[in-house]
């Protein structure tokens, strides 16, 4: 009776002592944010800069701890990588993980051909009739073919794309 009344007080308290002691405050970095690793690349088409383009890196399958990572590329076609951290400053998510990624490239614009307005997420562009630039064996996140490597130590990748 004694054991068991032991039993039923420790799984009533268990929570509120585990919850007294936290897994850690929401303004604390995850610990692989000191495992990021700076990635800079440049993406190309046909020799030509592409401007505007969301590069994502997915982790490859099996890649264990893997996290998304995703950069925009400027008028010199060049891109920084950042990871995607929930609650994070920009500064405090900069590189990406090191190890095996899966990589597409999305580059939306109007019907008409030209750049979408700063600031228009892809579903506004999408209901604006906005269509994908580059062929899906790039901008497709099942059927591009593109993979990158990020090492221990700072990393380039760069995108050398072909019609």
């Amino acid at each position: 009776m004694i054991r068991l009344l032991r039993i039923s007080l420790f799984c009533l308290l268990a929570p509120v002592v585990f919850n007294a002691t936290g897994c850690g405050s929401p303004t604390e970095k995850p610990d692989f944010v000191s495992k990021l690793v700076p990635v800079t690349g440049k993406v190309t088409l046909d020799g030509e800069p592409l401007t505007g383009v969301m590069i994502n890196y997915i982790p490859a399958e099996g890649q264990p701890g893997g996290e998304i990572a995703f950069g925009l590329t400027d008028e010199s076609g060049k891109y920084t990588l950042q990871t995607q951290l929930a609650g994070q400053s920009a500064e405090d998510s900069q590189g990406a993980l090191p190890g095996n990624y899966r990589v597409y490239l999305s580059k939306l614009v109007l019907p008409d051909g030209s750049a979408l307005p700063e600031g228009l997420s892809d579903a506004e562009a999408e209901e604006q009739g906005a269509k994908q630039l580059l062929p899906d064996q790039y901008s497709s996140p099942t059927a591009s073919k593109l993979t990158a490597v990020v090492n221990t130590e700072a990393t380039t990748n760069d995108f050398t794309l072909k019609k």
